[in-house]
């Protein structure tokens, strides 16, 4: 997953680049009229070929700065000299401008190495901590099994900030990575003329309470007619009490029902991992109503912070009942790790692309 977060970031970096050197020649009359769309489109296209085998997607812990910025340099020219001669074969080299070109060149160059200098530096600390953290466990834990629920340790304290900044490197790459399907999701939804996202209060970590975003997936007027529905369908009503949640819910709007099948409608929850109130991995969010099912297991859903995804959302998800949500909940807090939570997220991939238990 590492892997496509950091390609998409690359071709990210490449368009940024092209766009940001239209505006560093303002008063250059080439500067409209030398942008070629295509020929981004073909660099980013390259890039993802050649990019690997000059092996600037080698794990990065493994290299030296100096030779990851040198295979990056290398590997950034070439897509640039192909792209060029591309456009002499074409015919096409009088109508881009050669200062737009040189500018967009330097640009992107320059984003691609910050960004790899800092993914280092980012990998090293982790590396750093996580070997900190390892000694401290050893020496202070003893048998105890590593979880999220050691805050008087030094080792506790290590855990979760390692966990925190994995949480904002990847919910900063996969909001700039997915920034167009953002926009995209964004216009479908707000063709009824609602609002394109919505906030449910949820519990979070000791108690606070914050809003939950998603992207809407109902009708505008969706709490009228819960009502409505709860007032005049036993059946309904028996399962909003036993869930929190209807399986064939008639709020649901039809792209709705698409972004909840695909989990789309939870891309907003990134916001909410950068903002703290939520982790890339946790329990389950739940409203206040849902506390009192977990029983005296209640304080172990309370020293995390609500993932996005979680051992619930890997083991069935909406087809698993209360009692298991709970034990997979306490399970995962008791037994945290890193490795743990990206085995996680590689795992919740493939449930999202088999859409198993989303309704």
């Amino acid at each position: 997953m590492s892997g496509i977060i950091t390609r998409l970031l690359d071709g990210a970096l490449i368009v940024l680049g092209a766009l940001g050197a239209l505006h560093l020649n303002v008063a250059n009359t080439e500067r409209l009229l030398g942008f070629d769309g295509s020929l981004v489109a073909f660099a980013v296209a390259l890039a993802l070929s050649v990019f690997p085998a000059c092996g600037t997607y080698r794990p990065s812990r493994t290299q030296s700065l100096l030779n990851v910025m040198s295979r990056t340099i290398l590997a950034w020219l070439l897509v640039q000299a192909c792209g060029y001669v591309l456009l002499y074969v074409l015919h096409r080299a009088h109508l881009v401008s050669r200062l737009w070109f040189l500018y967009w060149t330097i640009t992107s160059g320059l984003g691609l190495l910050i960004a790899r200098t800092l993914a280092l530096g980012v990998l090293t600390l982790f590396w750093r901590i996580g070997k900190r953290a390892h000694r401290a466990a050893l020496q202070g834990i003893g048998a105890h099994t590593a979880s999220l629920t050691d805050d008087s340790t030094a080792a506790g304290s290590v855990r979760r900030a390692v966990k925190r900044g994995f949480d904002v490197v990847c919910a900063v790459s996969l909001l700039v990575a997915l920034a167009p399907l953002f926009a995209f999701v964004a216009v479908l939804v707000r063709r009824d003329g609602g609002a394109i996202t919505f906030g449910h209060e949820r519990i979070g970590q000791h108690g606070r309470k914050f809003r939950c975003l998603k992207f809407r997936t109902m009708v505008v007027n969706a709490d009228i007619v819960l009502k409505e529905l709860l007032a005049n369908d036993p059946e309904a009503r028996a399962e909003w009490a036993r869930d929190f949640k209807l399986k064939n819910d008639v709020r649901v709007t039809a792209i709705g029902r698409f972004l909840r099948r695909t989990s789309l409608d939870e891309l907003p929850q990134l916001w909410n991992v950068l903002r703290g109130d939520m982790s890339l991995v946790g329990p389950r969010p739940v409203v206040e109503q849902e506390l009192e099912r977990y029983g005296n297991d209640v304080r172990y859903y309370l020293m995390a912070k609500p993932g996005i995804t979680g051992l619930w959302q890997v083991s069935g998800r909406n087809d698993i009942d209360y009692a298991k949500r709970v034990s997979l909940d306490v399970s995962y807090v008791q037994r945290w790790s890193l490795s743990q939570d990206v085995a996680i997220l590689v795992k919740t991939i493939g449930v999202v692309m088999r859409r198993e238990g989303a309704y």
